[in-house]
C-alpha cells in the first residue's frame, strides 16, 4: 500500500469514527433530555427555526464555494462535484417542502 492510499484511509478511519462519536453523543443528550423533558413546543420551535436559518446559510456558502472553484480550479472534477452538490441540497429542499406541506 502506498503512503498516499494510507494517509487517505487514516483520514477516511478519523472521518469514520468522528460519525460514530457524534451518533453515540446525540442519542445520550437525547436520552438526558427526555428524562428532564427538554424537548418542549419552545424548543421544537427554536430548532426548527435555527435549521431554517442554518439552510439560508449553507445555500450561500455553496454559492461563494461554487464561484471560488470557478474562478481558481476551473471547469474540472470539483466543478461538477460541487454542482452535484447544489442540486442534491436543492432537490432536498423541495422534497421535504412538498412532504411538509402536505403534513399541513
Amino acid at each position: 500500500m502506498s503512503k498516499i492510499a494510507a494517509n487517505n484511509l487514516i483520514g477516511l478511519s478519523g472521518l469514520l469514527l468522528g460519525v460514530i462519536i457524534t451518533i453515540i453523543i446525540y442519542f445520550i443528550n437525547r436520552h438526558i433530555g427526555e428524562k428532564k423533558r427538554l424537548f418542549d413546543e419552545r424548543q421544537q420551535y427554536v430548532t426548527t427555526r435555527s435549521k431554517a436559518a442554518a439552510w439560508n446559510v449553507t445555500s450561500i456558502i455553496l454559492l461563494v464555494a461554487w464561484a471560488f472553484i470557478i474562478v481558481y480550479d476551473g471547469i474540472s472534477f470539483s466543478f461538477f462535484l460541487m454542482t452535484g452538490i447544489w442540486v442534491a441540497h436543492n432537490i432536498s429542499l423541495i422534497i421535504t417542502s412538498i412532504y411538509f406541506s402536505g403534513q399541513n
